[in-house]
């Protein structure tokens, strides 16, 4: 019985720890990109960021984003990522798909993202929009 619940904790955090190893072994090109989206006359006022490994982490999810028929058949995903003024993801909105197994995926990546960094030296942290592109 002891070894059984063992084994089971054992493979749980193996595919616990799957895409953490995929994060840290990735070699490829980033197919992800993240930016504010700001009106071109206020991009200083921009004020809050992502981590600089978000990107690789979102690029360590892509087989499973794009992993049925439906998602295989895109090229790209557009996603608005809607963040407080906390720095905490609020929501978000999928530009270019009506897929809703795959607006499910999308909800289950966003959610392991992490809270956006403040810039330093600004005095208003308000909320901002981020728009964020992934490529198969």
């Amino acid at each position: 019985m002891k070894k059984h619940l063992l084994h089971i904790a054992v493979l749980g955090l193996a595919i616990v720890m799957l895409p953490l190893h995929t994060f840290a072994a990735s070699d490829k090109d980033e197919k992800a990109s993240l930016r504010a989206v700001v009106a071109e006359e206020k991009a200083e006022s921009a004020s809050w960021k992502f981590a600089d490994f978000t990107v690789e982490m979102i690029d360590s999810y892509s087989p499973f984003i794009f992993r049925t028929k439906k998602s295989q058949q895109l090229e790209e995903v557009r996603v608005i990522l809607e963040v407080n003024s906390m720095g905490a993801i609020s929501g978000f909105e999928l530009e270019n798909s009506e897929d809703k197994g795959l607006k499910e995926r999308l909800d289950y990546v966003i959610r392991k993202l992490p809270k956006c960094e403040p810039i330093p030296g600004k005095q208003d942290y308000g909320p901002q929009s981020f728009e964020l592109i992934i490529q198969k």
